[in-house]
Parts: C-alpha cells; sequence; structure tokens
C-alpha cells in the first residue's frame, strides 16, 4: 500500500491572513487555480500575492490543492514541482510528499532511489509517514538494498508515531516468521492470553498479535480482522469469541470484505453470533461485489438453499460460477452439482463434469466420486469404467463410502474388471463399515454366493454384518 498524507486545504482567509502563502509564481498559480471554484477569483488574487512570500508550508498547501484537485485543477505536474520547492526547504510533509510522486512517477519520471533519499530526509525529521514508506522500500528492497531489519526499525519508529499501518506491517513480519520477537510480548494482556492458549494452538507468534492490536485499535481494517480472527479461533492467544466477534464487526464495519464474510457465517448460524440471515446475506453481498471469491461462494450458496433471501438456484449457478472462475474450487464443485443433479433445466453434465474435473485437480475427492459415478453412467462423458474405477479408488483413499460401495459394484457385476465375487464383498466391507446401509444388505447375498462356492470360512469373516 502506497501513503501519502491526506489533507482537505481550503484556499480562504481566516482574520483577515491569507491561510497560503505560495512560493509560486504568478504564472504557476493561474495555470492551476481554477477560476470557476467559489471564489476563484478573489482566491487568485491572494494567491498572487502569497506567492512572494517563499512560506515551505504554503508551498506544501498549495502542492496538495494540486495534487488533490480541490478548489483547483489536478495537476500532478505542478503539484511536484511545488512539493519539491518546499521538500528543499526541509518541509518534512513535502519530503515525503515529493518522495511519493518520485516513487510512482506521478508529475515526475520515477526514480525509486531519489524517493528513498525524500523518504529518508522526511522520516529523520520524524514524520511518521515517511518512516512507513521508507520501511516499505527496505523490505521490499526498491530504491535501496533490501535489509528486514532496516525495515523493522523504521516501521517501529512510525508505529510508534501512531501509525496503524505500520504497525500492522511489523505484526505481518512477525505473523510471516520472517523475524522472531527476542523478548516475549510486551502487551500484558496479550502475554497472560497466550500463556494460558493451549500449546497445540500457538502456530501464530503472540508478538505478531501485539502489534496487530496496536494497529487495531488505530482503526486499521486488516489488522482488527486478523486480531478478531485469532481471539474467535484461539489460535496463538487464548480463546475469547465475545472480543473476537467485537474486532470483527468493527472491521466489517470499514468495509473489509474478509471481515464481512467471516461474519456473515456467524450470522448465518454457523458460529457465536445469534443467527440474522437477512444482515448475513447483505454482508455476504458486500464481500461479494468486492470481488472476494469465498464470498461470492457464500452468496451462491445462501441462494441455492434460502438464507437471508428467497431460493434462486439461477442465481446461485451465476455466483458459483463468478467465484469459481477466479479460482474457488469449492465454487466450481457446488457449480457442478448444482450443473448435475440440480434442477432440469439447469442440468448440463457436461459441463458438470469440466467443473469436476477442476475440482478434482484442486484436490476435492467428493468430485473424483462424481466423476466416477458419470463416468459409470456415460453421463456428459463418454462411458469408461476404467475411468470411473480410478476416480472411485481416490474418492475411496480419501474415505467417502460411497466410493468404496461403488468399487465394490464394478468388481461385483464386472464393470472394467473381471467379475469377481470375493473381492467384492472385501470392498462391500469396508464400505459396511463405514456406514453404507446399501452394502450390509449386498453382503448377505455374497456370503451365499461363498457359501456355494465352498468358503466355509465366510460366515467368520463377515458374519458381524
Amino acid at each position: 500500500m502506497l501513503y501519502f498524507r491526506n489533507i482537505a486545504v481550503v484556499a480562504v482567509l481566516f482574520l483577515g491572513q491569507p491561510f497560503l502563502a505560495a512560493a509560486a509564481t504568478p504564472d504557476m498559480t493561474e495555470a492551476i487555480v481554477s477560476p470557476t471554484a467559489e471564489g476563484g477569483a478573489v482566491t487568485l488574487e491572494r494567491l498572487k500575492q502569497a506567492a512572494e512570500r517563499h512560506d515551505p508550508e504554503s508551498l506544501y498547501r498549495l502542492a496538495t490543492l494540486a495534487f488533490e484537485g480541490k478548489l483547483v485543477r489536478r495537476d500532478h505536474e505542478q503539484a511536484a514541482g511545488l512539493f519539491k520547492r518546499a521538500a528543499t526547504k526541509s518541509h518534512a510533509g513535502a519530503q515525503n510528499a515529493f518522495g511519493f510522486m518520485l516513487e510512482n512517477g506521478l508529475g515526475v519520471a520515477k526514480n525509486e532511489q531519489e524517493a528513498a533519499f525524500w523518504y529518508e530526509r522526511a522520516a529523520a525529521a520524524g514524520d511518521g509517514e515517511a518512516q512507513y514508506n521508507l520501511g516499505r522500500l527496505y523490505q521490499e528492497g526498491r530504491g535501496v538494498q533490501r535489509s528486514i531489519e532496516q525495515a523493522l526499525s523504521w516501521y517501529t519508529k512510525a508505529a510508534a508515531a501512531g501509525s496503524g499501518i505500520a504497525a500492522y506491517h511489523v505484526g505481518l513480519l512477525y505473523e510471516s516468521g520472517t523475524i522472531a520477537p527476542e523478548q516475549g510480548v510486551p502487551n500484558v494482556a496479550l502475554r497472560e492470553r497466550a500463556a494460558n492458549a493451549p500449546e497445540q494452538n500457538v502456530p501464530k507468534p503472540a508478538a505478531a498479535l501485539e502489534w496487530y492490536e496496536k494497529a487495531a485499535q488505530g482503526g486499521h481494517d486488516m489488522a482488527q480482522y486478523k486480531l478478531g480472527k485469532a481471539l474467535y479461533e484461539g489460535k496463538g492467544v487464548a480463546r475469547d469469541p465475545v472480543q473476537g466477534i467485537a474486532w470483527i464487526e468493527k472491521s466489517a464495519a470499514q468495509g473489509n470484505p474478509l471481515a464481512q464474510h467471516l461474519l456473515a457465517l456467524q450470522l448465518a448460524g454457523d458460529g457465536f453470533k445469534a443467527a440474522d440471515e437477512p444482515r448475513a446475506m447483505r454482508l455476504a453481498m458486500a464481500a461479494a461485489y468486492a470481488g472476494l471469491p469465498a464470498a461470492e461462494r457464500v452468496v451462491g450458496s445462501f441462494l441455492e438453499y434460502g438464507v437471508g433471501a428467497a431460493k434462486d438456484p439461477h442465481a446461485a449457478v451465476r455466483w458459483y460460477r463468478e467465484a469459481a472462475i477466479r479460482g474457488d474450487a469449492e465454487a466450481g464443485l457446488r457449480l457442478a452439482i448444482l450443473l448435475d443433479e440440480g434442477p432440469p433445466v439447469l442440468r448440463s453434465p457436461r459441463e458438470a463434469s469440466a467443473w469436476y474435473e477442476k475440482a478434482s485437480a484442486a484436490g476435492w475427492r467428493n468430485a473424483d466420486l462424481r466423476l466416477g459415478l458419470l463416468y459409470e453412467a456415460g453421463k456428459g462423458v463418454e462411458r469408461d469404467y476404467a475411468q470411473a474405477l480410478r476416480r472411485y479408488e481416490r474418492a475411496a483413499d480419501a474415505g467417502y463410502p460411497e466410493a468404496l460401495y461403488r468399487i465394490a459394484v464394478l468388481h461385483d457385476e464386472g464393470l472394467g474388471v473381471k467379475r469377481d465375487s470375493r473381492l467384492a464383498l472385501e470392498w462391500y466391507a469396508k464400505a459396511a463399515e463405514r456406514g453404507h446401509a446399501e452394502a450390509n444388505q449386498v453382503i448377505q447375498r455374497l456370503m451365499k454366493i461363498l457359501e456355494r462356492d465352498g468358503d466355509p470360512f465366510g460366515k467368520l469373516k463377515f458374519g458381524k454384518f
């Protein structure tokens, strides 16, 4: 994320004194001030008068007007020139702003090394935003030699100056394991929670949560989400669902789609909060429109089953497809199931098989089971018992009872393999052990066959079924 101070500047006079005093030429002022702005003619005249004062703060404020396009025509080139003039007069805010424009090539040629130079000057003067920006460059190795130690140092200074985003980035460094805390957790409350957390639930360094808490208290939405999720799940800290949901609520209120998605699941009856299905749908929709594939899948699920809205399988298909196209494999599986088994008007076995294939490639073994059924029936694909068996075996390895049962059927009926009642019985037994009701019924029939074929141990092997 790029960071540059956003100042609302109003070019008016206060108690008869000029609010802006720009060290710009009258020609430059005329070029950037819009005569259509309210009071534009008067403001222009006063800016012309103030242009002779060469005051760095006035230069900075006038540059901000040009950068933001407030009361003046937006002009990045003019803004960069004004920021630079103020920066050369040791104005820390202007140094940071000019560094930002150099980093991003706004109004000037992109130059990350020079951007780092100006960020460092502003950072040394105590500008928290510049300290954060300089930390970013050190972390990413842009304009300076990459140094996590320098990045951490500048992030920490920026956080001390009140930068929530800097505190968040320190938390990320700890969470990712890029750095390790030297002295436990400075925050007493989080230290106590971490001490009370089950040992197996401390994969995230407690130090990361301390920094997330600092950032969250400063209003950083992603830090609020991460802290809330950790507290709710009890990961790296003693579980506190009430406090966790409170932080997630704050993050969702700021429009964070991850928080909105998680809160929607809670309100749909999937967690600690009391169910509120209409609100769950609104939150899921907000996150979905923000482009979060998991939220698009949830909207599809809500519409498929009528959660917070009337059932609408057609709309569910659209949302599942959108999420699947964005790479959500579970959405692709749900889409395939609707296209395979949904209302007749929606069914498309061929498209279903394609989405099952993608879900299978992503590791969804349920998709293999369903693909096996399609291959066995020749539905949407050419009938292929050998392919069906391979798919069933994948699903069987994942423990699906129906896959075990279908393998048994293929051996029992000699479909794609040599008929083998004894081997079929073994697979039926495995399915029955996992609670497959039909497998029990078939076992009784096959036991009679084994007895007829002279296997005196049939009842001993399978009598428990």
